[in-house]
């Protein structure tokens, strides 16, 4: 059913005009680049989950999707091996200058609610923690289905009410004595409303579609101002400073987590058409990837 509600996106456009206009937006842009910083750390962690299933098959196709900091996604999945890999974004501003300087291999803008590519146009589709920013994103992650013959992998917040610690009381009790209580809802500056996922909400859209294969690992992330510039081998006292804080964070979570007290920060969720082959299935199992295998709907033949 059409709607003559108009679709608001933000300011997400406005945002990457930035980064070619704004002095201080520039320096971070730029930053994106490099890889041997205390960001881009942090990002390969998030993102290390992909080898598994790029080493299993090196010659599948790969679309990344919501990919504007010059497809920086895309760029991780070709180092990783990826043979074709095409990047998109709702706006392709900073897409054709990655593409100019080399950093990606294709491109387009694409509004991930309406996609241009046929059905099962590529092997497997990847959204890093851009559906949350989407007005839509089940919409979103229809099309994303759609286009996808194989899998859709998505990284994302995750939402901690629904997917709740094993101890949830002594973890609220914790965030009380550390005096963090946050709000259940969550907006980025930009505008948008932060769609956190749960391990059940992606179980439940699998089932609607009558899909049973899906695997999820965990990731704890933090973040403090400034790690766009520090070098991860730099020895000065601000940068090794920076650096104990962080890993610090990620370390403390990791250990809360392994313990029951938190779920982890970050959840990808690998949602499968066909369940994975055995040789696939092994590996993201020794990886770290927890693989189900969801009910049959008993009243399909």
């Amino acid at each position: 059913m059409k709607s003559d509600e108009p679709v608001r996106y933000d300011r997400s456009q406005q945002e990457w005009d930035k980064v070619l206009s704004d002095p201080d937006r520039q320096k971070v842009g730029q930053s994106w680049f490099r890889e041997d910083t205390l960001n881009h750390w942090r990002h390969a962690r998030i993102r290390a989950p992909l080898q598994a299933i790029v080493a299993h098959d090196p010659a599948a196709s790969w679309l990344t999707v919501g990919d504007g900091r010059y497809g920086t996604d895309a760029h991780h999945l070709i180092a990783l091996g990826a043979q074709t890999v095409h990047c998109t974004d709702i706006s392709d501003t900073l897409l054709k200058i990655g593409h100019e300087k080399g950093f990606i291999q294709s491109y387009s803008a694409e509004n991930a609610e309406a996609l241009s590519f046929p059905d099962k146009a590529f092997d497997y589709v990847y959204c890093k923690e851009s559906f949350h920013h989407f007005p839509r994103p089940y919409l979103a992650l229809g099309e994303m289905f759609r286009v996808a013959r194989k899998a859709v992998i998505l990284t994302e917040p995750r939402d901690r009410v629904i997917d709740r610690a094993t101890w949830p009381f002594a973890f609220r009790l914790l965030k009380t004595l550390l005096r963090k209580n946050r709000q259940q809802h969550d907006f980025e500056p930009v505008g948008n409303y932060i769609y956190s996922i749960s391990e059940r909400e992606i179980e439940k859209f699998l089932l609607g579609m009558h899909y049973t294969s899906v695997a999820f690992i965990g990731c704890n992330d933090a973040y403090l101002p400034g790690v766009e510039f520090s070098a991860l081998t730099s020895s000065s006292p601000a940068d090794r400073k920076l650096r104990r804080r962080i890993q610090g964070r990620i370390k403390l979570r990791d250990a809360l987590t392994r313990i029951g007290l938190m779920k982890s920060t970050l959840l990808t969720a690998a949602l499968f058409k066909a369940a994975p082959a055995a040789g696939l299935a092994e590996t993201l199992a020794k990886q770290g990837w927890k693989l189900k295998h969801l009910p049959k709907n008993p009243y399909l033949g």
